[in-house]
């Protein structure tokens, strides 16, 4: 036996109005159907994010690997590879920047 019929016969059985238990069951529905778009929506989060972390970690793993060997621990090597990198990103900007003004 499904579950809302459970809850007719028993509001029946305690003389309740049939509208009043449809009123109560489309609430209950409502509310069991909002809870499942946030589990499906809270499960897909997590999934783009595993894709997402297995992707970075599978393809720029080896990258990492080299920019770590390539520090070997010192500071001041460090310290010039995020200027390196800062710079590239500030060129790739400039560039980005540049080209959202060309007009074709």
């Amino acid at each position: 036996m499904y579950r809302s019929t459970e809850i007719i016969q028993s509001f029946y059985q305690l003389n309740i109005p049939k509208e009043i238990t449809r009123r109560i069951l489309e609430i209950e529905r409502d509310i069991m159907y909002k809870n499942s778009l946030y589990d499906w929506m809270h499960l897909s989060k997590e999934c783009k994010q595993e894709k997402v972390s297995r992707f970075f970690y599978e393809d720029n793993h080896i990258l990492f690997m080299r920019d770590i060997e390539a520090i070997d621990g010192d500071a001041e090597k460090l310290k010039d590879y995020r200027k390196t990198y800062h710079t590239i990103l500030k060129s790739n900007q400039a560039c980005s920047n540049h080209l959202k003004q060309v007009k074709y």
